[in-house]
């Protein structure tokens, strides 16, 4: 048979002593909460500035692709007119009419380079405000967190030990 051998009653020595063990405990938890908190919100950061450069990047990479296009639009209106004017000179008429309608394609490739300009500055601007305000409402969470942190401990009743 085992039976329970009363214990002595817990001395304030003991129950003062498991306190701070306890709010030792808990201020070792909390700075691993905050070290991990520390840790998310650079993740965060990182993974924000990345998506930036690479939205900035393709909208780079998709700008040059056009200016390219452009270039060799041009060279090749340059190369189709000079070819034409010796060819046809005798038929100026119908170079006419196909002139304007390069015009008109090369204006029609401008205003798509400029729309697809307009759309890569409003996505940026969108891609700031939306960063802007993740930030902010990190920025507010770590607040509430110290907050709760700062916050003094609730006095917990020491246990007795058998």
């Amino acid at each position: 048979m085992d039976e329970a051998v009363p214990s002595s009653p817990p001395s304030p020595a003991n129950d003062a002593g498991e306190a701070l063990l306890l709010a030792q405990a808990e201020i070792r938890h909390l700075k691993q909460t905050i070290v991990a908190l520390r840790d998310e919100l650079e993740s965060a950061h990182f993974q924000k500035d990345k998506s930036e450069q690479d939205a900035a990047s393709r909208l780079r990479d998709e700008m040059q692709q056009f200016k390219n296009t452009i270039t060799a639009l041009r060279d090749e209106l340059e190369q189709l007119h000079t070819a034409k004017d010796e060819e046809i000179q005798g038929m100026k008429a119908s170079a006419n009419g196909e002139l304007v309608m390069l015009r008109d394609t090369i204006q029609a490739l401008r205003d798509t380079l400029d729309r697809v300009k307009a759309d890569g500055e409003q996505l940026r601007q969108t891609l700031h405000t939306n960063s802007h305000a993740e930030i902010r409402q990190l920025q507010d969470t770590i607040k509430a967190l110290r907050r709760e942190l700062e916050k003094p401990a609730p006095k917990r009743r020491g246990k007795r030990l058998k």
